[in-house]
């Protein structure tokens, strides 16, 4: 559906750098990267807002790298929501199918603000509407000029939390229903988790890594990632193969890892894959160490330790289960995390 091959592209200092990538119809597809990364000079460069200085970009096998914005047949959603302050709801919506020329608009409109649930709010002015209100005009504005692909810029970051969890929810619904392709980009975790059917990583102009949000939150490519990701637990080590299994040897401990690499590598193991256990038990876990909690951090839903064990690690564990094991800083305990899920590179 889309297909940008060795895209490059010069602006006030920063430059995007031989991108390449390729997005399949239907698809839900996130980049996610820090401030700065280049994210929306790369989806502007796609809607045709700025022209690459070298390399193509294709929309279902045409190539539109040199064609203006409007035939591009793409919609397009900006974060700060972007509508004309002194044209009520309906207008604002219908405003893509006036410039077209297009009849039943009337008709149009109500039909995607129902889809939008804003149905209610067509007679109203956008002073008057709350965040998510405005967001989703926003979106229905995009949406009801039929475009093929629908570009998002960071479309959840001037909501409140309450907010961006009921407009996530209505972009996952709104998806589901209309299965347009979808280029949406964040720097929030949570978003690229939740909507990302694929996650591109990008820093500094480049993608470095795609995959799915298994791939890339549990497998990454490079110490950047693994941070970026929240992996929190990241050492340096020596790997040698073993059979079936690798031994890395991290200072006086050794994990074990199904991974196939050797000599110095990256070890990378998220929180949320240790158990925590106040006693030795039976367990199917090659990796299991006896340690002593140092810190505990109150998260809501979940708790955080530091858990030293030679080696400092990070564990993430249910409000539930913190309450259930009765733990405390000084507390001795065990940790047990399989070998498939201690990740080399």
């Amino acid at each position: 559906m889309i297909r940008i091959m060795n895209l490059c592209r010069n602006w006030r200092g920063f430059s995007l750098k031989d991108i390449n990538l390729e997005i399949k119809k239907g698809e839900y597809f996130i980049i996610l990267g820090p401030t700065g990364a280049g994210k929306t000079l790369l989806l502007e460069t796609i809607a045709g807002f700025h022209l690459p200085d070298s390399g193509s970009i294709y929309i279902d096998d045409r190539d539109v790298t040199f064609l203006p914005p409007e035939k591009r047949k793409i919609g397009f959603v900006y974060q700060d929501f972007m509508l004309f302050p002194h044209k009520n709801v309906f207008e604002n919506i219908a405003f893509g199918l006036k410039i077209k020329g297009e009849k039943n608009i009337e008709k149009q409109v109500k039909k995607i603000a129902e889809l939008l649930g804003v149905e209610n709010l067509l007679h109203r002015y956008p002073k008057t509407l709350s965040g998510g209100e405005k967001q989703r005009v926003s979106i229905a504005r995009a949406l009801i000029i039929k475009p093929k692909i629908l570009l998002m810029d960071e479309p959840l970051s001037a909501l409140d939390a309450v907010t961006q969890k009921k407009v996530r929810e209505e972009l996952r619904r709104i998806h589901n229903e209309t299965g347009i392709t979808t280029l949406h980009v964040t720097h929030n975790h949570e978003e690229a988790l939740i909507l990302g059917e694929k996650i591109g990583i990008m820093n500094k102009g480049e993608i470095i890594q795609v995959g799915t949000p298994q791939e890339v939150f549990r497998k990454p490519k490079t110490e950047f990632i693994a941070n970026f990701v929240g992996v929190e637990n990241l050492f340096s080590g020596t790997a040698e193969n073993k059979g079936d299994i690798t031994e890395i040897r991290i200072d006086d401990l050794i994990l074990y890892s199904t991974a196939k690499k050797k000599g110095r590598v990256k070890v990378s193991i998220r929180p949320e894959d240790i158990i925590i256990s106040k006693e030795k038990m039976r367990s199917s876990a090659r990796n299991v160490f006896p340690g002593k909690i140092t810190d505990i951090e109150d998260r809501g839903a979940i708790t955080k330790f530091s858990i030293e064990c030679g080696v400092p690690f990070v564990v993430v564990i249910t409000r539930e289960s913190f309450f259930d094991l009765k733990l405390n800083i000084g507390s001795e305990v065990y940790l047990y995390f399989k070998a498939g899920n201690v990740h080399l590179f």
